[in-house]
């Protein structure tokens, strides 16, 4: 089995596992949808089994390493001018909940920032860093 078959087959296996719940959920059956998702992983683990070897070469791993850091990025400067946005715009009007949530934006981007170094710090640690 190549690479590309595993890929289809697991495509495959996951439309059904969301047709499965899709179906489950208008008719309001819990037990079809619990059923249809452990059936599914069921098999997504038999074929992920008979496919033994997962193809992981330098452009994987970078392409990967690089949407991380978008994944960090963008929602972070997001966060940050949406935070400063709400801030200066609340400050004029009597709206406090709006410089309120500009407020906990600002917060919730500086929490991902400190994450990010404290991360980044022990990674670099592990794998050799100074």
């Amino acid at each position: 089995m190549t690479y590309k078959q595993f890929k289809a087959i697991r495509l495959l296996i996951m439309a059904f596992i969301a047709t499965v719940v899709a179906t489950a959920s208008v008719i309001n059956n819990f037990y079809l949808a619990i059923t249809g998702v452990l059936i599914g992983v069921l098999f997504l683990y038999l074929v992920r089994i008979k496919f033994k070897k997962v193809m992981i070469d330098e452009r994987v791993v970078s392409l990967s390493g690089k949407a991380a850091r978008m994944a960090y990025a963008l929602p972070t400067l997001f966060l940050a001018v949406l935070g400063l946005f709400l801030i200066l715009s609340g400050r004029g009007h009597q709206d406090i909940y709006t410089e309120s949530l500009g407020v906990i934006f600002s917060y919730i981007a500086m929490l991902n920032i400190a994450i990010y170094a404290i991360s980044f710090r022990y990674f670099n640690k592990i794998y050799g860093g100074e």
